[in-house]
């Protein structure tokens, strides 16, 4: 672990605390220095609530595919959701799915739920055609996918079937005709934020099925700027959207139907003018903040899965959901199924955190798909009573503990592989294939590759005659380039700029390998600021006596933290450990610094280095962060260990 060549030691305590003028110094420094945090207001930094989200009108095609659902519902026609198997797909589909079986307006819907397996390609394979197909539906609702099926999703409505696509990747020039795309990476999209995930698309398009039977729909309001006639505007908004003054013409309204700016409604969070207007209109329908607040819950585990950045709308859902997984941990809410997993997790009733999303509920989620097994979660989130409920956590518990093995399993096979083929990790990127590797945890294997070497990583497993990839970026290179360079070896490929899969021949791996090399040194190049040295930044230098709750608290506040707004990061300095206790056979090792009294350092998958390590050094220079760590109904402080080693440059 102490290979890292170049740690950035961010300034003392005592340092900031002299230099910021505010009553709050480390957190004023900390913010100024994240961009997606220092330009918005203190207090929707501090706080979320409704009114911090944006009107769902403004994402293409949302407008038709609510009349799409709510003719098709009213007609008894069949509605089909079919979802993604990982975490966000399976969150989208059952956020959506248990809103139309459980309002009371969707009492008589002919819906039916599907959500893609393990052995399955990505998205709308010939697979997932002829299953379809054979169900018959009049409306498909893809989730998750299908931004990029042109051709699949014509072949669908060529044989009459209506489709409405809820997606969050990446858009090409060719997209679906005669379908309903809601994607706001469209080029066409207004929505103000890109990188939502389409669990937050599901929710979008619940709260805009709500606000459409409400009376306040196409409502229009008028305000007016300015404070003489020659510097007036004249604005114009209907469902939170600004519109022009054209579309009135359009719609025939005359000044009788149009309303006047709230202008004395006051939110407790101060937001822009469309947020502010849709919030107001959103109050004045009777329990509508009271029946969509569940809904966040699946939106913020999707949010944090699928590694959306933790900035402007994104944080106010994950803060909403963390919110309503408490409530429903220890209320009588809706969905059993969720609430009976978080008392199997055991996690702590009175507070959710942002680690529980993505490091105990996310894993077990997505842990059924990974396992072939993506029903088996669909039907836990769709549960009805609490019995029920609990027995299937326990089956979906039972399947994490499976795949955890598979994963161990996997990466003891890529250990050996390397140590065999110790010149592969020379390589501008890390390839691991071989013919004994376990399929449906490729993902988290190529992760823990990226992490060990520092580099882009594949991982390649036998799958079902074929073989199924994944592929991770390290720095900020987009793997899809690479994939998409790539392509003639595969039969399909997909993703995200960070993460890709891709399927391929058996037969095809040796020249996609030979292929790959080249193809991944070119792509790389592009990259003229790329560092072939790993670096660490680090927020704070901290002394081992400042370490404890009190400092943990001085940035609290800017929790959620992760993609897009990472946790605090703090250097000690020649510290000296004490009291060390190997656990796992060694494999982890706890232990004390004098000076920071009780407080426990905890560093995984690396002890014996850092025994053998200690051994040999006196003193080191360690990297990490502060957590709360919540266990066996009790709540004590750690210190999680990044880094350690003996560090050769302090730059300024």
């Amino acid at each position: 672990m102490h290979h890292v060549t170049k740690v950035h030691f961010g300034p003392l305590l005592s340092e900031v605390r002299t230099k910021v003028d505010s009553k709050r110094p480390l957190l004023r420094y900390l913010v100024d220095k994240r961009e997606g945090l220092r330009n918005i207001h203190p207090k929707e930094l501090l706080t979320s609530d409704f009114s911090c989200l944006h009107s769902p009108f403004s994402l293409p095609d949302l407008s038709d595919a609510v009349e799409l659902l709510l003719q098709f519902a009213k007609d008894g026609k069949k509605i089909l959701l079919y979802g993604d198997r990982d975490s966000d797909g399976v969150s989208s589909t059952c956020l959506l799915a248990f809103f139309l079986k459980s309002h009371p307006e969707f009492s008589n819907i002919n819906l039916e739920v599907m959500v893609s397996s393990e052995s399955d390609p990505y998205g709308l394979c010939k697979e997932a055609l002829v299953k379809i197909k054979k169900v018959k539906p009049d409306l498909l609702v893809t989730l998750d996918f299908g931004s990029s099926q042109a051709d699949e999703i014509e072949e669908l409505t060529n044989t009459g079937i209506r489709v409405i696509v809820l997606d969050h990747h990446e858009v090409p020039v060719r997209i679906p005709t005669n379908c309903a795309l809601v994607n706001p990476r469209r080029t066409d999209s207004v929505y103000p934020e890109k990188k939502i995930c389409t669990a937050v698309l599901s929710f979008k398009l619940v709260s805009a099925i709500l606000f459409r039977m409400s009376e306040e729909f196409n409502q229009v309001y008028v305000k007016t700027n300015g404070k003489n006639t020659e510097q007036d505007e004249t604005l114009y908004f209907q469902n939170g959207v600004r519109i022009s003054k054209e579309s009135l013409t359009i719609q025939n309204l005359e000044e009788k139907d149009i309303l006047p700016f709230p202008e004395d409604f006051i939110t407790a969070i101060p937001v822009d003018t469309e947020r502010k207007l849709f919030y107001y209109q959103c109050s004045r329908i009777p329990d509508f903040f009271s029946g969509l607040e569940e809904e966040t819950d699946l939106a913020g585990i999707g949010t944090i899965t699928d590694m959306m950045p933790l900035t402007g709308e994104n944080r106010h859902f994950v803060k909403l959901a963390l919110q309503s997984l408490t409530k429903l941990y220890t209320g009588d809410k809706k969905r059993k199924g969720l609430s009976e997993l978080l008392k199997e997790l055991k996690l702590n009733p009175h507070g959710i955190t942002t680690k529980d999303l993505g490091w105990s509920i996310g894993p077990v989620l997505n842990s059924a798909g990974r396992m072939g097994k993506t029903e088996e979660a669909v039907s836990l989130l769709l549960s009805e009573t609490s019995q029920d409920a609990k027995t299937k956590a326990k089956q979906l518990l039972s399947i994490n503990e499976e795949r955890k093995e598979r994963t161990k399993r996997n990466m003891d096979r890529v250990e050996r592989y390397f140590a065999r083929k110790p010149e592969r990790t020379n390589k501008q990127i890390v390839f691991c294939y071989e013919p004994d590797m376990e399929p449906g945890v490729s993902g988290i294997v190529a992760t823990r590759m990226v992490d060990t070497y520092k580099k882009p990583a594949i991982f390649l497993a036998p799958d079902n005659g074929d073989a199924r990839g994944s592929i991770r970026s390290y720095g900020r290179e987009n793997v899809l380039e690479l994939l998409e360079s790539l392509s003639e070896h595969f039969l399909h490929f997909g993703g995200h700029p960070e993460a890709g899969g891709f399927s391929i021949q058996i037969d095809k791996i040796p020249g996609f390998e030979a292929a790959l090399y080249p193809a991944a040194d070119e792509w790389l190049s592009k990259d003229k600021e790329r560092s072939t040295t790993h670096s660490i930044e680090t927020d704070f230098t901290v002394l081992t006596e400042e370490m404890g709750e009190r400092l943990l608290k001085e940035w609290k506040d800017l929790e959620p933290f992760g993609q897009g707004n990472p946790d605090i990061k703090l250097a000690i300095r020649n510290a000296k450990a004490i009291h060390l206790t190997p656990l796992s056979a060694g494999k982890h090792v706890r232990f004390h610094l004098i000076g920071s009294g009780s407080l426990k350092y905890m560093l995984w998958n690396k002890g014996d280095e850092f025994q053998k390590f200690m051994s040999e050094h006196g003193s080191f220079d360690l990297v990490g962060s502060l957590e709360e760590n919540f266990y066996q109904g009790r709540t004590t402080l750690q210190f999680i260990v990044e880094w350690f080693g003996i560090a050769t440059e302090n730059p300024t």
